[in-house]
């Protein structure tokens, strides 16, 4: 058996090695940007805490196994949680076929938080997951999809990562036409905006602001963010521009807040969605400057996670759901927390989770 251990600042070095192996195709500039990188998240975090550690499995001193953990308080009502966000979970290739997965994830699944939840596991870790009592929340596992540009996103579905030639480009600028005719057309008219509708650039501080306006009782379960953390997470989030440049508005109906988007802008690609929120019964209208702003930025499609509160809306402006990548699990010993989040009643988005914090590359 292997020994499961408490990770210590030391221990990183292997880490990073561990990391090497199991995704060798996910190069960091240096080993020392990635170890810097690994310190930064799990030791230098706003909310680290003793009781809710890393954890690394080691055979004859070697790492073996590793488990990450980043502390995050959460509110359930009125009552403060403890919740540990699991990040990068990974098994030696050469023992993957052992116990090493199960003894991590038993190991970490037995600490004093009151909610475990991550939100960027494959297959294998889904079936282990069942295994251990874990809960896999379908509400909470599917995504929602707005295509922007028909033409080009159906193009982007047949392109072969280099391979492109001549006709590749041609078919390039008649997609642009047609899409720039199918964006003035219903149900898009994506260049047509609000006049009474405006956005602006949008911070930590406004959010902090304005989040008792937007939190309501269909979400009982949502993140507690103070000035220091949700700065910290929006710095974290903004270095990550392997999903884009991130762009975060605030919508307002002239001087009355509606709601806000934050989502990875990349030209001609699907812009994935971090957070989109509202105040009650301006969800269309915040969708719609989103969708409008995705456009404005050359986005072949939006993607964002769903809250099923607003599905009516989101299928109004022709949204598909579908649950794709990675999966989102939880555990708990609270009965009421499960079912909060299996009935939809979590308001938490990507930016609570590990989905932005992947350490696959800058």
């Amino acid at each position: 058996m292997a020994r499961i251990r408490e990770l210590e600042e030391e221990d990183l070095s292997a880490v990073v090695g561990l990391f090497e192996r199991v995704y060798p195709e996910q190069r960091w500039p240096s080993r020392q940007n990635c170890e810097r990188y690994f310190r930064e998240i799990l030791f230098a975090n706003p909310w680290r805490e003793l009781a809710l550690p890393s954890w690394i499995a080691e055979e004859d001193g070697a790492a073996i196994g590793f488990a990450g953990v980043l502390p995050r308080p959460m509110l359930f009502g009125a009552r403060t949680l403890k919740v540990a966000v699991g990040c990068q979970f990974m098994v030696h290739p050469e023992w993957r076929h052992s116990l090493v997965a199960l003894q991590l994830l038993k190991r970490v699944l037995a600490g004093p938080q009151d909610l475990f939840i991550t939100d960027g596991a494959n297959e294998q870790v889904k079936h282990l997951w069942r295994a251990v009592g874990g809960t896999v929340p379908m509400l909470h596992n599917l995504d929602w999809t707005r295509v922007l540009r028909p033409s080009r996103y159906a193009l982007a579905l047949l392109e072969r990562p280099g391979r492109r030639g001549p006709l590749h480009f041609a078919a390039r600028a008649a997609c642009a036409l047609a899409d720039g005719v199918a964006a003035r057309v219903r149900p898009n008219q994506f260049a047509r905006r609000d006049e009474r509708v405006s956005d602006e650039p949008l911070d930590a501080g406004g959010i902090l602001d304005h989040l008792p306006e937007v939190v309501n009782g269909d979400h009982p379960l949502r993140s507690h963010y103070d000035r220091e953390s949700l700065a910290w997470v929006f710095g974290q989030a903004a270095r990550k521009t392997r999903h884009g440049r991130l762009r975060a508005r605030a919508v307002l109906d002239r001087e009355r807040l509606l709601g806000w988007f934050l989502y990875y802008a990349r030209p001609g690609a699907i812009n994935e969605v971090l957070q989109l929120v509202a105040c009650d019964g301006a969800f269309d209208r915040v969708l719609r400057r989103l969708l409008s702003d995705a456009w404005q930025q050359g986005a072949t499609a939006v993607r964002g996670r769903l809250d099923p509160h607003h599905l009516q809306e989101l299928s109004d402006r022709h949204c598909w759901m579908r649950r794709e990548g990675a999966w989102t699990l939880i555990a708990s010993r609270h009965a009421d927390l499960v079912g909060a989040i299996e009935r939809g009643s979590a308001g938490i988005s990507r930016l609570d989770g590990e989905w932005w914090l992947r350490f696959l590359g800058q």
